[in-house]
């Protein structure tokens, strides 16, 4: 009778089956207790909550709609005069959010899609908003200022899913050439322009480990000594390190690590940095160090060149830090806000051959207290030794393993070690057995065929 009802749907045959049950109730009880309540476990929900699997079906069926969209293609970044925006179709109505990577937390840097929407969206975020990086480039093919920002398009309201997808939007703002022409003719004589350009040169900025020339540091633990290096790749231009800050990455706290001049802020944090004798190279030797409760860590740096050969790097760098240094930096501020001719910085806030460097993100690891470790187990065999002592003036008996636990002079070794090492031993006897004898008889034939000729 079971095996036929239970095909039919349960909304035609609840009550039916209800009184059915309560008539047979003594029956079931001699026959099939067990039968009976693992029957009545699966009807007493459908009758107290008619609704709970249509609420689960469509919950399910709204999450596979979600599983179920996509991005098409690439989408498209438009850079604006004062915004960056960027286009993108789905296969279906989008529903879900956008945000800046590391930035959900702040309303402007988020778009919710809680209705169904269309399937090609805008998204568009002014330049500067919601940590987007800027930096100053300057080279032989690329001259201005660039502006990136990482967006993410999610499909789901809280979690990140599998259809998810995150773009890395970049903007290129190119410097204009500035033309200054002069006519000033002396005669019809033909002239003849012989044009030199010195290729600008290409620097770096890189965090690395063990030495200067070691591996680029991309995970590092607090107090882990690493190497901060810039560097160009020309003799004919000279370097200074300036405007140097760190950041979470979020934009949220942001500290200077050597300011305009070039002069290390904190000595603590970061070295004087050192110059090699054509200054196009530079390096402090840095504990890395991190942000309380923050995991990366971002630095960036102002790189200004300037070329030798014209005296445009005489004075500027490297630069001269320390107490008398500063003293003067000080003489140079008050001379600046009085109006002396002092020259506050280096180089121009807008000058043409400054460029901005950003090394690579480090994630950083929290250090284990280890000497906390290390105290607790020293602290441990102190006790056992004082233990040990009083028991030793008092004549108890001391048992071998409380001993030895707290003798620094005796050496623990596990028995499996054991084994292998006296097996090691017998077969090396054994084997210098075995070529002693062979030799041995190898002499003796040696020896008796000599006898016979």
């Amino acid at each position: 009778m079971f095996l036929f009802l239970l095909p039919f749907p349960f909304s035609l045959l609840v009550s039916p089956l209800f009184r059915f049950f309560v008539s047979v109730w003594p029956f079931l009880r001699r026959i099939s207790p067990p039968l009976f309540f693992l029957l009545l476990n699966g009807i007493v929900p459908v009758l107290s909550s008619p609704s709970s699997a249509a609420i689960s079906k469509l919950s399910s069926s709204a999450f596979s709609s979600v599983l179920d969209n996509g991005v098409i293609g690439d989408p498209q970044v438009d850079c604006m005069e004062d915004r960056v925006r960027l286009t993108f179709r789905t296969q279906r109505p989008f529903t879900g959010r956008i945000f800046v990577k590391g930035m959900v937390e702040n309303d402007k840097c988020v778009n919710n899609y809680q209705q169904k929407g269309q399937t090609k969206v805008d998204f568009e975020l002014t330049n500067g908003q919601c940590n987007m990086r800027r930096s100053r480039k300057l080279g032989p093919e690329q001259r201005g200022v660039e502006q990136s920002v990482t967006i993410i398009i999610s499909f789901h309201d809280i979690f990140i899913t599998k259809v998810d997808r995150a773009y890395r939007c970049t903007c290129f703002y190119m410097e204009a050439d500035k033309v200054v022409t002069n006519r000033f003719d002396v005669s019809m004589m033909p002239t003849t322009e012989l044009v030199d350009t010195a290729r600008m040169p290409m620097c770096t900025y890189t965090v690395r480990r063990g030495s200067v020339n070691g591996p680029i540091v991309t995970y590092a633990t607090v107090g882990e000594p690493v190497f901060h290096v810039w560097s160009c790749d020309s003799d004919m231009f000279s370097m200074l390190v300036h405007n140097c800050f760190v950041d979470d990455g979020a934009g949220k706290d942001r500290k200077p690590l050597v300011d305009e001049r070039g002069c290390s802020v904190d000595t603590v944090i970061v070295s004087e940095l050192i110059y090699n004798s054509q200054s196009n190279l530079a390096y402090s030797e840095v504990n890395v160090f991190k942000f309380a409760d923050k995991v990366t860590t971002y630095f960036q740096c102002a790189v200004s060149t300037c070329m030798i050969s014209e005296g445009m790097c005489s004075g500027k760098t490297p630069p001269r830090c320390g107490s008398g240094a500063r003293r003067r930096r000080t003489i140079d501020k008050r001379n600046e806000n009085g109006g002396a001719n002092g020259t506050a910085f280096p180089f121009a806030a807008d000058d043409p051959f400054t460029m901005d460097l950003a090394a690579e993100k480090i994630v950083v690891l929290d250090l284990e207290d280890s000497t906390q470790k290390e105290e607790n187990q020293r602290s441990e065999r102190a006790k056992g030794r004082t233990a040990l002592a009083a028991a030793s003036r008092l004549g108890l008996p001391q048992s071998p393993q409380f001993a030895l636990l707290y003798d620094n002079s005796v050496v623990c070794l596990s028995q499996p070690f054991v084994g292998v090492l006296l097996s090691t031993v017998a077969l090396a006897v054994i084997g210098m057995a075995i070529a002693s004898a062979l030799l041995l008889r190898h002499q003796r034939r040696k020896s008796k065929l000599e006898s016979d000729f």
